[in-house]
């Protein structure tokens, strides 16, 4: 399995159509609408690298998208449960 996180630039005013087409592709985790040099983060879980280049092709494809970077994931630590607990 590959994860990363695929940041995106969008044109003024297209988010609610973008967001929609966003929401339809397979193997999206997460949509976060995010402040500074990016406007959208997509985190993805794919099979592997061949599949994660078809879902950024597929995104390129979307309209508003002005450009995307993509971070692969090399490890993740999860402190969500830690939290939780008030540590």
């Amino acid at each position: 399995m590959v994860k990363a996180y695929i940041m995106t630039s969008m044109y003024p005013g297209s988010y609610t159509k973008a967001l929609n087409e966003i929401k339809k592709i397979n193997d999206i985790e997460k949509i976060s609408i995010v402040t500074g040099e990016y406007d959208i983060v997509v985190k993805v879980n794919v099979k592997n690298m061949e599949h994660l280049h078809k879902l950024t092709s597929r995104l390129h494809t979307v309209e508003g998208i002005e450009k995307t970077t993509t971070q692969v994931i090399e490890k993740e630590i999860d402190l969500s449960k830690k939290l939780r607990m008030g540590f």
